[in-house]
């Protein structure tokens, strides 16, 4: 886990806030930001909230939605948690993606690599088709998001009708409802894992694999993504293009 940041209680801020009363010389000057081109400031819940979201974003791998954050500081307004957003995004120690649930990212901190630049669009058996923007960015954060998520790693080829092929990583969430369209990861009666889709109207399960059976056991949780790793070669010192 990330150490915890000093306090960085204030006197006055940018926002119009007031201090604690309580507060001495010595202590909001201990309770002032450095940073590299200038001193920040903050009230106690933004600090607070810049934790959270620095905790989450720095040990989990991306950062915590607004319903995330609010249920967490017991805020229960979406507006309230936006204002100690966009105060912080002000203040130059978060920058946000609009219209992305999962666009929060530290100014101070590489970039959350579940997101990625969008180049263009592969068409089969055509010209690639370039993105309609440079700037356009593809975010792959909703394939992990939840407090229960987990993988599995595939062996063997049962799963290749789905496109799922060994060593391959099926993305879980444990916590994420089970509703009807979506695909679930289950155990049949021996143990073995099957992948099924909930079908529509009877909520019932069936198998996504054609020509096999759900006899689901237990539901391990809603599939949210694959993943598929590549073998990379590693050049070596001596060789030279």
């Amino acid at each position: 886990m990330i150490k915890a940041m000093s306090d960085l209680i204030p006197t006055n801020y940018a926002d119009g806030t007031r201090s604690s009363r309580n507060d001495t010389p010595a202590s909001q000057e201990k309770n002032r930001m450095p940073n590299s081109t200038k001193r920040v400031t903050l009230t106690k819940r933004q600090r607070e909230i810049y934790e959270f979201l620095r905790d989450k974003i720095i040990n989990r791998g991306y950062g915590p939605t607004v319903r995330e954050i609010g249920l967490h500081f017991n805020i229960r307004s979406p507006n309230g948690v936006m204002c100690h957003l966009k105060a912080l995004e002000r203040k130059g120690l978060i920058s946000r993606e609009q219209n992305m649930s999962r666009a929060i990212q530290l100014s101070d901190a590489p970039q959350n690599r579940l997101s990625v630049s969008l180049i263009g669009i592969a068409v089969s058996g055509g010209p690639i088709q370039t993105a309609t923007s440079s700037d356009e960015v593809v975010n792959f954060g909703s394939v992990f998001e939840g407090p229960e998520i987990v993988c599995l790693r595939v062996e063997g080829n049962a799963f290749l009708p789905l496109n799922i092929a060994a060593d391959d990583y099926i993305v879980i969430n444990r916590e994420s409802p089970v509703q009807a369209g979506c695909v679930v990861a289950a155990l049949d009666d021996r143990h073995s894992v099957t992948i099924c889709i909930v079908q529509e109207g009877t909520n019932q399960l069936v198998s996504a694999v054609p020509g096999t059976f759900a006899a689901t056991r237990q539901v391990l949780g809603v599939v949210t993504g694959v993943v598929r790793k590549f073998r990379v070669p590693v050049a070596s010192a001596d060789q030279t293009l």
